[in-house]
């Protein structure tokens, strides 16, 4: 297998001009949705509608995907710059037009509407019918919606956010042995694991002296953002931003009350965490950022190439259709692997339907790099499954699972290099990683989420908020997780305002469930239940068909039952056992 280095968008489009006839095209079947207006109030007419908003929907989601990854390739690119500005220009100019066509659905009789959901004609669109009757009173009267559809402005902060954070900030350099190495969002990775602590603290210091610098603008930035989505709930008749944003995944405050709960219990397992790190590493002082260094030693090398051969042996447990599709990404143009100028930070899956995923990387030849390319083939092949199973309107996956699904494999790339590992050093090296793990993926995002619950909450109370109660908060918070063993550094309060996700109200602790979701799952995909693998196959292949909370329990996860969330902190405690006796 031959492996490739960079995205093939011509998977999308050939040309330019390919991409854009089919913008004149796409244009052209939007405005044919005008004539839906006055009709919507039949079964043929709804059909036809529901029919043709599949069509319009794959054609603008490849549009906007050619635009969105050349952009995010190339934060300079002319050309997706003037493509995502002109569809967002029509979007604005068509949007008011076609604002009539949610009230007018749901001005007919429910009985009538879900009785369409359960016609064979109308199987594709059940779940779109049964949403659309449940969240009727969060539909906007036509004149409320056309007149937001009118201002392209709204949600604009996380864009700004990421044009500052890839393209305008810059951080300084860190000195490493005498020599002066340049600091992006890419190689901070590597840096704040280096086996100098001299360097982790420069490079976690310059890092968020940067942020610091615009602290107050940040500050504004992050809760104009926040009091745009709230006045969005309340406009909409939600009782909370949280309510908004779990209706699709049908979340309940119940799993957040229970994820704080249940993390609080635990913090003392994490504490001995860096108890035990602080003596290996042999610190005096220990710090924050000492969590992410490496302890133990591997000389195996964790560049692009041993990347993709060692995620393969991880993912064996899988079975050989989905180590098939894992090779299709591999090597036909499916992965933009390595750090280029003006191209974003981080790495992120996109899935594009009835073509195939797109994922993004920046990878820095570690094996946090390795981790994160097992990660986002997770949520590559949960696209990949979902598309093939399930109609475009059921095909997207809800953030609660799509979070299980790339996490999964996480845990079963770390379980297999700690049960592989060659030597003691090199098994507390993986061991120490997954560990560490632990800390990033449940610890840290259910810090986050903490965070961003109270922002939100004291908001939607009428508090006001300003820079300095964002950076007292999460000081305390952080006194709070990281326990009396690490230190702050002066800047360690402002790390909030470096979180992209906070741009994205109520994502954060998604990742915790999914990584105490994935613990139990993958626990069992390794112990050889041929069974439990087609139901997880089954559970990647049913898209949005049906909720979240029950697709997990399918898989004999509850996320409502705090004995689920113990599940993995006993995992956790297991682990740390094993790493007290390696130390």
């Amino acid at each position: 297998m031959e492996l490739t280095y960079d995205w093939n968008l011509k998977d999308l489009y050939k040309t330019e001009e390919e991409a854009l006839k089919a913008f004149e095209i796409y244009k052209a079947k939007e405005r044919e949705f005008l004539s839906f207006r006055g009709k919507l109030n039949n079964k043929e007419d709804i059909l036809r509608y529901y029919t043709a908003s599949t069509e319009v929907d794959k054609l603008g989601e490849r549009l906007s995907s050619y635009a969105y990854l050349r952009k995010n390739l190339n934060g300079k690119d002319a050309f997706a710059s003037k493509m995502l500005g002109d569809m967002e220009n029509f979007s604005t100019e068509i949007g008011p037009k076609l604002a009539f066509i949610g009230p007018e659905l749901v001005q007919n009789d429910d009985q009538f509407l879900l009785s369409l959901a359960k016609m064979p004609e109308f199987k594709d669109y059940d779940r779109s019918i049964e949403k659309l009757v449940e969240n009727k009173k969060h539909i906007l009267e036509e004149k409320v919606q056309a007149a937001l559809n009118m201002n392209p402005s709204f949600g604009m902060a996380s864009n700004v956010f990421d044009s500052f954070d890839d393209i305008d900030l810059k951080f300084e350099p860190v000195m490493v042995k005498g020599k002066a190495k340049k600091l992006t969002h890419a190689t901070y990775s590597a840096m704040i694991e280096n086996s100098d602590q001299g360097v982790r603290k420069q490079a976690y210091d310059n890092t968020h002296e940067a942020y610091k610098n615009f602290n107050y603008t940040l500050a504004d930035l992050y809760l104009a953002d926040v009091k745009e989505t709230i006045f969005f709930a309340r406009l909409k008749n939600y009782n909370s931003v949280f309510e908004m944003r779990s209706t699709g995944d049908k979340s309940t405050l119940q799993v957040l009350g229970s994820l704080f709960d249940v993390v609080h219990k635990n913090l003392p397992l994490f504490y001995k965490f860096e108890k035990l790190s602080k003596k290996a590493l042999g610190l005096k002082d220990y710090y924050y950022f000492d969590n992410y260094v490496k302890i133990g030693h591997s000389s195996q090398k964790f560049d692009y190439e041993r990347s993709a051969e060692t995620i393969q042996k991880a993912l064996c447990v899988m079975g050989e259709d989905y180590l098939k599709n894992i090779k299709t990404a591999l090597s036909s143009g499916w992965i933009d692997v390595y750090e280029k100028p003006a191209k974003r930070s981080g790495g992120f899956n996109l899935g594009v339907y009835g073509v195939h995923p797109y994922i993004l990387l920046n990878h820095a030849d570690n094996y946090n790099a390795m981790s994160t390319l097992i990660h986002e083939l997770g949520h590559a092949m949960h696209s990949v499954y979902s598309d093939k199973n399930q109609p475009m309107s059921k095909a997207d996956p809800s953030i609660m699972v799509a979070e299980v699904a790339s996490t999964v494999n996480e845990v079963l790339l770390a379980l297999y290099m700690t049960e592989n590992a060659k030597n003691k050093q090199e098994k507390l090296y993986y061991l120490n990683s997954l560990l560490r793990s632990f800390y990033t993926t449940i610890y840290r995002q259910t810090m986050f989420a903490e965070f961003e619950h109270y922002v939100y909450t004291s908001n939607e109370a009428g508090k006001t908020l300003v820079a300095d109660d964002l950076n007292k908060k999460y000081e305390e918070l952080q006194a709070l997780y990281f326990g009396s063993v690490a230190k702050k550094t002066p800047f360690s309060k402002y790390e909030w305002s470096r979180i992209p996700h906070f741009y994205s109200p109520y994502y954060v602790y998604k990742y915790a469930t999914g990584f105490i979701s994935a613990c139990a799952i993958a626990q069992r995909l390794v112990s050889g239940d041929k069974e439990y693998v087609k139901k997880y196959i089954g559970f990647l292949s049913a898209g949005s068909s049906v909720d979240p909370l029950d697709l997990l329990r399918g898989l004999d996860v509850d996320l409502e039952d705090p004995s689920t969330l113990q599940g993995a902190f006993e995992l956790y405690g297991q682990l740390l056992k094993q790493y007290e006796k390696l130390i």
